[in-house]
């Protein structure tokens, strides 16, 4: 049988063996990994060309090919960053600018497998694929692709500065003249090189599942929201985090400023042109731990909200229908922030801290969720407990709640309850992240989770972790043979599964006045459902153009028609511009500013819009 997929493999022009080793063709060249426990690994990849020098700050371009067989047998160095360990907050620089790399861990070389590309996190400024935590590699992508039986791939990205600057500098040199998201298009990159080479790895590039924890999760979300992200995917798992942009006046002026204190001075021009020159150490060094000491996460780069490459915000854009309508798992774990919150934490400093964090009128019924007790122990319960609802388990349930309401495509709701069974680490609960040894099978070769370590327990929830994210790769349904019954969300009766050693299917309400709490102090406004207009829409064949105004680019949003098309007229009628037939995205850089007409047709309808060129 092996003897005919080779053969087979050499007429295809896929795969081929050099050396006694397995070698596959992509589309920038031959790359030869490794065989571990029957599983083909090919680490370091490049799906983009080195962002050193002159591409520094510039979208990502597709990698230079090469000739021969290049080795993918490592892992690749982290993209530039400061590192911090829980409770560090002093750090080390690490990495290197030359970090846009991709692994691929396949069982199946000739086969049809859903795809489940990972997006690490680490607050958008740290975090690697050959990440090791506890002593194993966290996110080794070997048994998950192995036990179920699905191809893996695991992305790095430009993080910190070097990914999310925003500059007035750098607009000027930008073809739409906005900066920043960097790391996010980088991310938009690797999808599509998954898209043009996944099939040679034997997967299957309609059937392509993107998931993230943390930070990760935060940039799924958003590329749930990313019109260039259109059709590179198919589902969606957000891990402990949901949907953010940062306001991009805020983020200009804090990229101005960065670049001063670290010398940059002159024009505009002059300043990007010195930060080119600095190595990239220098601009992390100022970094601190995206998680404070508080147990509050921060984040000072990320994803900006541009008008252009993201043209709403998330929770407008999921509202609206504008977003990409997948199947969507998303969830938190029960104690995210143990690891950070203070090691001690009294009575009187929970008291304290409501005091200097909470408006007023909230303060007596935050105190009443969150008791702070008579004893340290119950006074850190409830601060890990309030940390954590604020953060992750109260935005869980709003990114749950309106995309459920606004697409038909089902969404699943987990919270993860499940401690490790080693008394060391079983007083920190489910803390942020740790489900991640589960849903890899990694947590077999931590140091406390190896051997006479790892109790039937790890075993059970590492098994229902990995079927429950494979069964949803595989058909957008968790749900399996075997399997406890995960209930489907709907708004309002928050149904959800509880993942543990032996997971609880049948409960309804994740911390619900508590997070209707968070939700009246940030002023957070419910969505309302738009599935029956959508419907009707569809029905109706009707198309929206957006952003409206625009800087210079659209994206179409409505009925999928291979033949609808855009023209674009001016106020006299000529016409200035015309789409290919299905083209959904379309870049107007080149007319002037200035008001125009859109006429949207297609064989079945024709509608016309104002559009304002900005």
């Amino acid at each position: 049988m092996k003897k005919n997929t080779l053969i087979f493999g050499l007429l295809v022009g896929a795969i081929s063996w050099a050396w006694g080793q397995v070698v596959v063709n992509t589309a920038q060249g031959a790359v030869q990994g490794l065989v571990q426990d029957g599983v083909y690994a090919f680490l370091g990849i490049p799906y983009a060309r080195p962002p050193v020098g002159a591409f520094r700050w510039a979208p990502p371009e597709a990698p230079l090919g090469w000739s021969g067989v290049r080795l993918a047998q490592v892992f690749p160095p982290a993209c530039p960053q400061k590192e911090f360990a829980p409770g560090d907050t002093v750090g080390k620089a690490i990495g290197q600018e030359d970090c846009l790399y991709l692994n691929v861990w396949t069982p199946d070389l000739s086969g049809r497998l859903p795809v489940m590309v990972f997006v690490h996190g680490g607050g958008n400024q740290q975090g690697a694929t050959g990440q090791v935590s506890g002593g194993a590699r966290l996110y080794e992508g070997k048994n998950l692709a192995k036990r179920g039986d699905v191809v893996v791939v695991t992305l790095q990205y430009r993080l910190g500065a070097l990914g999310f600057m925003v500059h007035p500098g750098l607009e000027a040199e930008s073809a739409w003249g906005k900066a920043g998201n960097y790391g996010a298009l980088d991310q938009v990159a690797a999808l599509q090189w998954v898209q043009q080479n996944i099939e040679a790895f034997g997967g299957d590039p309609a059937r392509v599942t993107v998931f993230g924890e943390s930070a990760g999760a935060v940039n799924v979300g958003n590329l749930l929201v990313m019109p260039a992200a259109r059709g590179l995917f198919h589902r969606a798992i957000l891990q402990s985090g949901s949907p953010r942009l940062k306001d991009y006046a805020t983020a200009r002026a804090e990229g101005v400023a960065f670049a001063q204190k670290l010398g940059a001075a002159g024009t505009a021009a002059q300043q990007v042109a010195y930060l080119r020159a600095l190595p990239a150490d220098s601009l992390v060094s100022g970094d601190s731990s995206p998680i404070a000491g508080n147990g509050l996460t921060r984040a000072p780069w990320q994803p900006v909200l541009d008008g252009y490459w993201f043209p709403q915000s998330p929770f407008e854009a999921i509202q609206s229908g504008q977003h990409h309508r997948v199947p969507l798992l998303v969830g938190s774990n029960s104690e995210e922030m143990s690891l950070y919150a203070p090691a001690v934490v009294t009575p009187q400093m929970l008291q304290a801290f409501v005091q200097a964090t909470i408006p007023p009128f909230y303060r007596p019924q935050v105190l009443a969720a969150y008791p702070p007790g008579t004893t340290n122990e119950q006074a850190r319960a409830a601060y890990v407990a309030l940390v954590s609802d604020l953060q992750f388990t109260a935005p869980a349930r709003r990114v749950a709640d309106c995309i459920s309401k606004n697409q038909t495509e089902p969404v699943w709701r987990y919270f993860f309850t499940f401690r490790h069974t080693v008394p060391l680490l079983q007083p920190f609960g489910a803390y942020h992240g740790m489900e991640l040894f589960y849903v890899f099978n990694t947590w077999e070769n931590a140091a406390l989770g190896s051997g006479p370590l790892f109790r039937p327990a790890d075993d059970s929830m590492q098994q229902n972790a990995l079927r429950y994210w494979t069964n949803f790769a595989r058909s957008g349904n968790p749900n399996g043979p075997g399997l406890v019954g995960w209930p489907r969300y709907e708004s309002p009766a928050d149904c959800y599964l509880e993942l543990k050693a032996t997971p609880e299917g049948s409960s309804c309400g994740v911390r619900t006045l508590e997070s209707d709490l968070w939700d009246q102090i940030i002023g957070f406004v419910p969505c309302k459902s738009s599935r029956s207009a959508d419907a009707s829409n569809r029905g109706q064949g009707l198309w929206v153009l957006s952003p409206n105004p625009t800087a210079g680019r659209l994206y179409l949003n409505g009925p999928e028609d291979p033949e609808v098309r855009l023209q674009v007229f001016d106020t006299l009628g000529r016409l200035q511009w015309t789409s290919a037939a299905g083209e959904v995205s379309f870049d107007l850089t080149n007319l002037p500013a200035g008001l125009y007409l859109a006429r949207i047709s297609s064989r079945r309808s024709s509608q016309l819009q104002w559009v304002a060129r900005q």
